[in-house]
């Protein structure tokens, strides 16, 4: 089976459609032909996890794909110590470890952005060099996006990261002004990053609704 590295989905901010974003590149590459992991390493509440487990049709157990979950809505590093619960990164690594010998690929969604922390001093940038994922941003269209994708593209060069690309995700039914249509192509410009594409908002996330609106996303492995 055809081994591929980890591909890791952040964001420049939360609510911005990581979740969204992960369950349509996972079934994009289903599409394809391809065997697809997923893993969201740290979840704080929510159903994530769950729901893209249920979403791509995968039989992984939820521990091996969720190792950390804490109850509260806050950054994980809060909500993991108030929860009692110690972070490890050698038990990740065990986990995706485990997901790679079943699937060719393993998307990874992140807890928020590069700079989360998800212990003291220790940061989704640094999980993601730790588990040697290249790395897919995820953006809104509307306004204030050029500062933090670009804040986001560059950090992570600094990091000496791999950007795979950028994806926006339209996150409501309003309609769509100025700045959502000429944001995309402005931050392709300044950065230099492949957009792989703009995931128009979902009513329905059944895979048929899914490869209908969201064929023209350009991703591949």
């Amino acid at each position: 089976m055809l081994k591929n590295k980890p591909l890791f989905i952040t964001a420049t901010d939360t609510g911005v459609g990581k979740t969204i974003t992960t369950c349509v590149l996972g079934a994009l590459l289903q599409n394809q032909g391809h065997d697809v992991g997923v893993m969201k390493p740290v979840q704080s509440a929510g159903d994530d996890a769950q729901f893209l487990k249920k979403s791509l049709g995968l039989e992984d157990d939820l521990k091996d794909i969720n190792p950390y979950y804490a109850p509260e809505p806050l950054s994980p590093h809060w909500a993991l110590k108030r929860a009692k619960i110690k972070f490890n990164i050698k038990h990740l690594q065990a986990c995706l470890k485990k997901l790679q010998s079943r699937h060719e690929v393993v998307l990874i969604e992140g807890a928020g952005g590069l700079m989360v922390p998800l212990k003291d001093f220790y940061y989704n940038a640094d999980l993601i060099a730790d588990l040697k994922a290249d790395l897919i941003i995820v953006a809104r269209l509307g306004l204030g996006t050029l500062n933090h994708t670009l804040l986001t593209i560059n950090e992570a060069r600094r990091r000496g990261l791999k950007i795979k690309g950028l994806v926006f995700c339209q996150t409501s039914k309003a309609s769509l002004g100025l700045p959502e249509k000429r944001n995309p192509s402005d931050i392709v410009k300044l950065s230099g990053i492949k957009l792989i594409g703009i995931i128009p908002y979902l009513k329905s996330f059944n895979r048929k609704n899914i490869l209908r609106q969201c064929k023209n996303l350009k991703f591949k492995l």
